[in-house]
């Protein structure tokens, strides 16, 4: 009995045991949002901590987050904060209606004008306590933010005072702002998990700009719906009902490298909006009030800030491996660009606001961290150029020259036109017994005894240069039941010794011609015989063949590895297929890109 009273008394009391780390950073986190969101402007008159709804609010709030780690403390005992969960919802609806009674009272006429920077990270740190289970609570804020935008310039309109340039600037940030909603939430909402990667970066960004800069006295953080409210200032509490989903989302391994991708796409698609938005209003400023440095500053760096985010925007989406180097540099340089245009703004004091710091640091961190930090990335810039090219090709049957309308990996839609296929070169007829070495013994790889056309390229100058090429010893495995009898016994025989290679050295799935990467009949080329394997989709009159869609060279790469050296020849393939298929080194492959000339 002693026994037990002392193991009862020595019982460690851990407040922390058995909790998630995950859950552990999102209470302390949530906590920071609160104390901070209560001590920034709520409105343009006051802060937080000036209004006696706010403080208790707040503290009501924070004893919910504490609560359950006193309760495995044992400093409370209280047997209805067992549900944590229940807990903390409960603790954050008080914080929660009060920011709403203030953003309801920023549209009613006569209330409390403004929605500080204070009352969205507020509002963030109650709904990442509260943990809320409803799937439709990221939808449900992105509503009521679009809402905000469409009800600016309608209520604009309808209190006058403004000059029609005016009440152009507070249209262009309303398009703004449903773009950034439709670009993050609703794509989220659609399944893009890069795009809920981008909205909890672009939340993160916002509210560390708010907690440095929006509290200043000057020009604080504060938006409106009668004053062209973007709601820029909320996007944290959007982000952190989206968080949860997005930190559990169930990505699979392959896939995550490309979701780390699209997200730099997304980012830098979003950076070309912003810019271009800076410099559109600072357009009108100056047709509506006369030319001044800061708004021609602001004109010429917003349109450079466009510009190089779309070129990055293009080279990234196009190709992960070739567009990285220019994303990673264009985001160096938005950045400097961002920076001279919050310097320029704010002078001496700390004036700026939201977009200019979601240009400057928010953005371009976002689109480095993504790009640079994930070592899984480096995966995807390994793999062959086409399966980010082969998005940009036409679909299988198009005609040539007509355009056509293809989606790319990031879930945008783009017009190409495909390339007419260039006129055949003579074709080059293999039949047991022909003429060179390449011919003879390939003939029976391909099967059925019949003479089998392949396109090639002719020129003195392609036979040159494959006659100094290395010649692969490695043969093809004739397929069974398959075998030549022409006659010709050394024909038969260098196949026979060409299985018997295959088979000790190769897959039997790539099989390679017994004379080598190429042959030479008189001056022309003579591509590799290659037999098709049993099964595959893909055949070697597809690959040589200029008329094959550009996409169906990109997976039959993939695919048919031993169909590489046509695919290299083939005078359709696209120069980032080429450059990878050159990477490889393959002897074939190089003989059949040198013999492109």
């Amino acid at each position: 009995m002693t026994d037990a009273v002392t193991t009862t008394e020595r019982t460690p009391r851990e407040p922390f045991a058995g909790v998630p780390v995950r859950d552990l950073v999102r209470d302390v986190v949530a906590a920071i949002a609160l104390l901070v969101g209560a001590v920034l402007p709520w409105t343009v008159g006051a802060r937080g901590s000036d209004r006696v709804e706010v403080v208790l609010a707040t503290l009501v709030a924070l004893v919910a987050v504490a609560l359950p780690y006193a309760r495995r403390a044992g400093l409370v005992t209280a047997s209805w904060a067992t549900d944590e969960r229940r807990t903390r919802a409960l603790g954050a609806v008080p914080i929660v209606v009060v920011a709403l009674v203030h953003i309801a009272l920023d549209v009613v006429p006569g209330g409390e004008f403004g929605v500080g920077a204070g009352l969205g990270l507020s509002l963030a740190g109650a709904v990442l306590a509260a943990e809320v289970a409803w799937s439709r609570l990221t939808i449900a804020i992105a509503g009521v933010l679009a809402l905000g935008a469409v009800l600016a310039p309608v209520l604009v309109v309808a209190d006058g005072g403004l000059s029609v340039w005016q009440v152009v600037a507070v249209a262009l940030t309303a398009v703004l702002a449903l773009g950034v909603l439709w670009l993050t939430a609703w794509r989220f909402e659609q399944g893009d998990a890069a795009a809920g990667v981008l909205l909890v970066g672009v939340g993160i960004a916002v509210a560390l700009g708010g907690a440095f800069l929006g509290g200043q006295t000057t020009t604080p953080w504060v938006e409106s719906v009668r004053g062209a409210w973007l709601g820029l200032v909320v996007l944290p509490a959007l982000a952190a009902a989206a968080a949860p989903r997005v930190v559990g989302q169930a990505v699979e391994g392959h896939e995550q490298p490309r979701v780390w991708a699209h997200t730099a796409v997304h980012a830098l698609g979003l950076a070309l909006g912003l810019g271009g938005y800076i410099a559109l209003v600072a357009l009108v400023t100056l047709i509506d009030a006369g030319p001044s440095l800061s708004s021609v500053l602001r004109l010429v760096f917003g349109v450079l800030i466009a510009v190089v985010a779309y070129f990055a925007h293009r080279a990234l989406r196009r190709d992960v491996a070739s567009g990285h180097a220019t994303a990673v540099g264009a985001a160096i340089v938005i950045a400097v660009l961002g920076t001279v245009l919050v310097v320029a703004r704010a002078g001496a004091s700390t004036r700026t606001g939201s977009v200019d710091i979601l240009v400057a640091y928010g953005l371009p961190a976002l689109v480095l961290s993504v790009l640079l930090v994930p070592r899984s990335l480096r995966e995807l810039r390994e793999q062959p150029p086409a399966e980010t090219d082969a998005a940009a090709a036409p679909a299988v049957g198009q005609e040539p020259g007509a355009a056509a309308t293809v989606e790319t990996p990031t879930g945008e839609t783009v017009e190409v036109a495909r390339p007419v296929a260039p006129a055949r070169p003579a074709p080059v007829s293999y039949t047991p017994g022909g003429t060179g070495a390449g011919a003879g013994a390939g003939a029976g790889a391909l099967g059925g005894g019949d003479a089998t056309t392949v396109m090639a390229p002719v020129g003195a100058h392609a036979t040159a240069a494959h006659a100094a090429a290395p010649a692969d010893p490695r043969g093809a495995a004739e397929p069974a039941g398959q075998a030549e009898s022409t006659g010709q016994a050394e024909s038969t025989g260098a196949a026979d010794v060409a299985a018997a290679a295959v088979a000790a050295d190769e897959p039997a799935a790539e099989p390679r011609s017994a004379a080598g990467p190429f042959g030479d009949v008189g001056s022309t080329q003579v591509l590799p015989l290659v037999a098709d394997v049993p099964g595959s989709r893909w055949s070697a009159a597809q690959a040589i063949d200029p008329a094959t869609p550009l996409a169906d060279l990109a997976l039959i790469v993939q695919e048919s590895p031993h169909l590489r050296p046509l695919v290299a020849a083939n005078p359709s393939t696209y120069p980032a297929l080429l450059d990878w298929l050159g990477a490889l080194g393959d002897p074939e492959i190089d003989a059949a890109l040198r013999s492109r000339g």
